[in-house]
């Protein structure tokens, strides 16, 4: 499909972004054609997506209305951690088990971005490609339980989805493995990455290492140091995560990496004060 042209998306982009909902309406009366046409890349709903976030649920609902494409919209609200629109996409009909932007379903795209309150409204549908990583990224204790019992042993296969860091941008890494301990490895950092305390403590507790690093010596410290996860990151100097490792892309500690990513945020602050503690 061609995309719109400046000129023709103008009027309907002033509307979305002024949260004119009966501007846009107007709009999309008169050219009906707008409401999928990519601009940049993106429809009109799947520019609401993006940041800055805070369209109007009102403009969004005219965007439906009008018959909207939802599944790639949800995949990239799943990214941006934008719960309620994954809640209000899904209740429109858009599939959560959709694979939009490098194959991936909406929950995996929120796992691989440390989208936690997305994760949780997006897990209520279902795994989708049930796996002991998505398990772990989104809290399913029982279903960890199920893959890595008491002794610390994988069970049964890992599942159908394995991360691929280089789906959401980041350098190719190693390739996975059928190794356990870099299995069970994978799954300790996503439980880390998207703040799941039960997960990180059950596989701590069975003899995961803390300071495993499946992805270019990337540990669960340094993901939930990069997506805020405050309390985790609390969590995992109690328990002992090395302060130390550096990882292979940045030469980064996950001190440095608080460091860097401090954008003057409260968690960001409270983060770079544990490392000084």
């Amino acid at each position: 499909m061609n995309e719109a042209s400046d000129e023709r998306i103008q009027p309907a982009l002033h509307a979305l972004l002024a949260g004119g909902s009966v501007a846009l309406r107007s709009v999309l009366h008169a050219d009906p054609e707008l409401v999928d046409l990519p601009w940049q890349g993106n429809t009109l709903l799947e520019w609401a997506t993006q940041p800055p976030h805070g369209i109007s649920i009102e403009v969004i609902e005219v965007l439906m209305e009008n018959g909207a494409a939802l599944e790639r919209a949800l995949g990239l609200a799943g990214c941006w951690n934008l719960a309620s629109l994954c809640r209000r996409l899904l209740a429109a009909g858009a599939d959560p088990a959709a694979r939009a932007d490098a194959d991936i379903t909406p929950l995996e795209s929120a796992a691989m971005h440390g989208s936690s309150d997305a994760g949780d409204v997006l897990v209520s549908h279902g795994l989708h490609r049930p796996s002991l990583c998505l398990a772990a990224a989104s809290g399913q204790l029982d279903d960890v339980r199920s893959w890595v019992d008491r002794e610390g042993e994988l069970t049964r296969h890992p599942g159908a989805y394995r991360p691929d860091w280089a789906d959401v941008g980041r350098p190719e890494g190693e390739a996975p493995t059928a190794d356990a301990a870099h299995v069970i490895g994978e799954a300790f950092v996503f439980a880390a990455a998207n703040g799941r305390p039960a997960v990180v403590d059950h596989l701590l507790d069975v003899g995961t290492d803390i300071d495993a690093r499946p992805w270019c010596n990337t540990t669960g410290l340094h993901f939930a140091v990069q997506f805020g996860k405050v309390e985790m990151v609390r969590h995992l100097l109690a328990r002992g995560a090395s302060i130390a490792i550096a990882d292979t892309n940045f030469d980064g500690t996950a001190a440095g990496w608080a460091a860097a990513g401090d954008d003057g945020s409260g968690a960001a602050a409270t983060i770079n004060g544990l490392f000084r503690s």
